[in-house]
């Protein structure tokens, strides 16, 4: 039927793939920001093919976007810094022997701590009385 067109090798390929768009959800892409070991901040691609394989990746940090996947990457990595400058400012605030154990605590960790953990506190032992009547 094609000869009868005239149509050569090229005419037929570009008649499979010349059809009118149809709008596919899936397979879409996803997006998500990972910080490499130099501080740069790379995007990686996922490709979903399903609703639930969509809100499996979202719950796992994967946006729609890339733009959206690198300013939550880079709010992800600045977490931890604005708590830290937050609680040092608190910090001022505190007594001496309140500071000192900011300090220590600190001092034993090698991240930011946005929060001094509790230590845990002993509990009080209960005098004994003797009632008389």
């Amino acid at each position: 039927m094609d000869e009868d067109l005239g149509l050569s090798d090229r005419d037929k390929e570009l008649r499979k793939w010349n059809a009118p768009y149809v709008y596919r959800e899936y397979p879409r892409m996803l997006y998500r920001g990972v910080t490499r070991t130099s501080g740069l901040v790379e995007v990686e691609q996922k490709i979903i093919t399903s609703d639930t394989d969509q809100a499996v990746a979202q719950g796992a940090g994967w946006v729609a976007h890339p733009q959206q996947a690198i300013t939550a990457e880079t709010q992800r990595q600045e977490a931890p810094g604005i708590a830290a400058a937050e609680r040092a400012y608190r910090d001022r605030a505190m007594s001496a022997a309140a500071q000192a154990e900011a300090a220590a605590a600190d001092g034993a960790s090698a991240k930011h701590l946005g929060a001094i953990p509790e230590r845990p506190k002993r509990p009080s032992r209960k005098k004994n009385t003797v009632h008389t009547e």
